[in-house]
This record gives C-alpha cells, sequence and structure tokens, in this order.
C-alpha cells in the first residue's frame, strides 16, 4: 500500500509539489488546526496517513515526520529518501487543487472548458472529477520534469 500524508497549513508548498510528484498528499487548512492541533494527529491515524509538520510540539508522535528544511525541494527530498518512494513517482496524476487521481479525458469532452487557444492545439487532456480542473501539457512541463528528475 502506498505512503499517504497529512499535511499541516505550514507546508502548503510541499503539499503541491508531492502533488505533482503523484503522491497522495491531503493539505490542512490553518482554521483546521487553529483550536487543536492534535486533531490533526488525531485524523492521520484515523485515516493512516503520515502527519507531516514543522511543528516541533508535535515531532515526537509516531504518526508524525518532523520536516526539517523551509525549502519545498529540501522538504521533498527529505520525505522520499525517508520512505524509499522513488518508484511511488507518477507525476502529474493527481489535482493539484484537491489532491483526487486525475482521469484522461477526450478533447470533444474539454470543448468550452478550457481557452480556445489550448483547445485548438493540444490533444491530451486530463481532468479531476471533484473540482473540475482540467489539465493539460503546457510550457511549464518542461521545467517540471526537470525539478522530478532531482528526486
Amino acid at each position: 500500500m502506498a505512503v499517504r500524508f497529512l499535511v499541516d497549513f505550514m507546508l502548503g508548498k510541499l503539499a503541491r509539489e508531492l502533488r505533482v510528484l503523484g503522491i497522495d498528499a491531503l493539505y490542512i487548512e490553518k482554521k483546521d488546526l487553529a483550536a487543536n492541533p492534535l486533531s490533526a494527529l488525531k485524523s492521520a491515524k484515523q485515516t493512516d496517513r503520515i502527519f507531516l509538520t514543522r511543528n516541533t510540539k508535535l515531532k515526537a508522535y509516531p504518526e508524525v515526520l518532523f520536516i526539517r528544511s523551509e525549502k519545498a525541494e529540501e522538504q521533498v527530498s527529505q520525505i522520499i529518501k525517508h520512505f524509499n518512494l522513488q518508484k511511488e513517482i507518477k507525476p502529474f496524476t493527481r489535482c493539484l487543487r484537491c489532491n483526487q487521481k486525475l482521469v484522461s479525458v477526450a478533447k470533444d469532452d474539454v470543448k468550452g472548458k478550457v481557452p480556445f487557444y489550448i483547445f485548438q492545439t493540444k490533444d491530451k487532456f486530463a481532468c479531476c472529477l471533484k473540482c473540475e480542473k482540467y489539465y493539460w501539457e503546457g510550457t511549464h512541463l518542461k521545467n517540471m520534469r526537470q525539478k522530478i528528475t532531482k528526486y
């Protein structure tokens, strides 16, 4: 079974980077933690997730991985090395907004839902069925692929 994460509000960039890699990373909004940070630990345990945090008060708990660095790239490297996730990386398979797995959609199904120029120039599309965000290969993909090879 793949490792799944619950990422606290201090690590939003990390959650996004893990999602880019196709790693399951639920992100907790600050308001959810404000009342009681231990509720996140309880949630992590109940949903069989590892809680990622920079909160030093929580690092002693077994379901917590304390993230040492403030830099997202170093944070991702720490997690990948700690859990030996190199083989788990499946880039561009999760929604960056809500963490759901993406599904491929036919070009005809995205007409009117993506910019006209994109519809005219791209052939492959993916969609998040939960938040209805559409994805396609854009110019930024080359840079993202180079970044991924570092892991």
